[in-house]
């Protein structure tokens, strides 16, 4: 696919849940037949452990994440809403395990910004510890 359809198609074609935006830019000046995928939770909360479990402060512009996108091997508008899909799913994930905490202590086993649980994720889900530290992080 060619980047000006892809930029296209995310920037006018998708419908997302509620409180959420994506849109994305020609990454091609830092990666071939990419583009940089912006994602923005608009009504984000602060998961910080002293505001557990209400989460009641809002964080100021939302939660914002960003991911390299290649898309010159997409075949077709399935293959890039697919790939949009994983970074939503990314995200989301990231900030679940921010927030999800043990009640009584309001410790978070799998917090993203800690290393212990950086690495209790990467035990448990097999994936590759790195993912978190450049976690929507473009260059």
């Amino acid at each position: 696919m060619r980047v000006d359809t892809a930029l296209t198609l995310v920037n006018e074609g998708l419908a997302l849940p509620p409180h959420w935006e994506v849109w994305a830019e020609d990454h091609t000046n830092r990666f071939e037949d990419s583009i940089c995928l912006h994602v923005n939770i608009t009504n984000a909360r602060s998961s910080d452990r002293e505001f557990a479990p209400q989460y009641k402060n809002e964080v100021n512009g939302g939660a914002r994440a960003k991911f390299v996108v290649p898309v010159g091997d997409c075949t077709d508008a399935e293959d890039l809403v697919f790939r949009v899909i994983l970074a939503i799913v990314e995200d989301f994930t990231h900030e679940v395990r921010e927030f999800v905490r043990v009640a009584n202590t309001s410790w978070a086993p799998f917090h993203p910004h800690k290393i212990d649980g950086i690495k209790r994720w990467s035990d448990k889900s097999g994936t590759d510890p790195y993912r978190d530290y450049l976690f929507g992080i473009t260059s």
